[in-house]
């Protein structure tokens, strides 16, 4: 099949998690999250046994995002269907991974942070609740994506300035709200617009954001509407769409911590081929039943006791890297192959964060990276 062809019939469902694999081919791409009203952050090893499982048909790998899902590359469009029956048996979702739809709302691992002030867990999912697998907030309502993360405290470990909204707990059952951040051919810093707002204040505004976002028909994200209005105007607008919303009385959520050893598994530029992630997959069952999963590309596998030659970290925003987009082996827009940049820079001693993006869109973050590389 012509690209242009499989582009066409596939495009339209991209808010579906399928889209087109770069080339003249058959081939299609997943990207998976967790099934509706599931923690998005814990994937369990019954789960990556499937993934594992499916990569085998496809090229024989995981990529594990920097958004807290996964995605399954080289899958035949005519395996699709047996595909999302696989992944619908071990409850995950590719709806609203991809394309214009409400993402992932990515909470850090507050439960295997002990300076998290709030379950971001549990914040996210109350948030998620009022987009997931709801047509309002998808293509075609919704004109483009809207990015919302969560950080338990005020290290900001989920990036909240690059985001539509970024909510950062302060304690007290308060938080501080960023809005219109983002990343691309124009990246945008985040406004702290509202702070020191309750849990319901927080869904009222990621709403409305939502909302503005539809009325204005903007095809280019939000931080567009804020670059229009200005920082003032934006803010009135957002309370003005709150007033007609109302505020429930959601319940502040207090932390919750799990007393675990916190082991750490690397993947290669987002990639672990699928016998790693059975291994991988093997850890959890012995031990919790799962891993965590955060914004970057590092697994995060609580365990009872340390395997021999385990990396292992005390807090997860301590974890230094190389990040990567997937690059041209399988995007259409990329133009550089990231992994092979990424292998080369893992190599070196330089102990700080390195995010590499394939291309401008910016999809590796390389505007948040102690030192990122972007393909221009």
């Amino acid at each position: 099949m012509k690209y242009s062809e499989k582009f066409k019939s596939i495009y339209p469902e991209r808010f579906k998690g399928i889209y087109s694999s770069r080339g003249d081919n058959d081939l299609i791409s997943i990207r998976v999250r967790q099934g509706k009203e599931r923690d998005p952050s814990r994937w369990w090893y019954n789960q990556l046994e499937v993934l594992a499982q499916i990569s085998k048909i496809g090229n024989g790998k995981v990529h594990f995002t920097t958004r807290g899902d996964v995605e399954l590359y080289g899958i035949n469009l005519d395996l699709k269907e047996k595909v999302l029956k696989d992944l619908e048996r071990v409850e995950l979702d590719p709806r609203d991974s991809c394309g214009a739809s409400v993402r992932n709302v990515l909470p850090c691992p507050s439960y295997i942070c002990p300076m998290a002030k709030t379950d971001a867990v549990k914040v996210s999912l109350e948030i998620a609740s009022l987009f997931r697998h709801n047509p309002e907030y998808e293509f075609p309502k919704l004109p483009k994506r809207v990015k919302i993360s969560i950080s338990g405290c005020e290290k900001g470990c989920s990036a909240p300035i690059i985001m539509d909204v970024g909510v950062v707990a302060k304690g007290n059952d308060t938080f501080d709200v960023y809005v219109g951040g983002g990343i691309g051919d124009h990246d945008f810093q985040g406004v702290k617009m509202f702070e020191g707002v309750t849990l319901a204040e927080v869904k009222a505004i990621s709403l409305s954001v939502a909302n503005l976002l539809k009325s204005e028909n903007e095809k280019r994200g939000f931080k567009w509407v804020l670059h229009k209005y200005g920082i003032q105007k934006t803010r009135e607008l957002i309370v003005k769409e709150i007033e007609k919303i109302g505020i429930d009385h959601a319940k502040g959520i207090p932390p919750r911590f799990l007393n675990s050893k916190i082991m750490v598994v690397r993947t290669k530029a987002g990639w672990l081929n699928w016998d790693e992630v059975e291994r991988v997959a093997f850890v959890a069952r012995e031990n919790f039943g799962f891993v965590s999963l955060f914004n970057s590309q590092v697994i995060f596998v609580p365990v009872k006791e340390v395997p021999p030659g385990a990396e292992t970290v005390e807090y997860p925003y301590l974890v230094n890297g190389v990040e990567a987009c997937i690059g041209d082996d399988y995007c259409p827009p990329a133009i550089i192959s990231t992994s092979k940049v990424a292998e080369d820079m893992s190599k070196s001693e330089v102990k700080v964060r390195v995010n590499i993006s394939g291309c401008s869109h910016s999809c590796g973050r390389h505007q948040i990276a102690d030192l990122g590389f972007g393909a221009a």
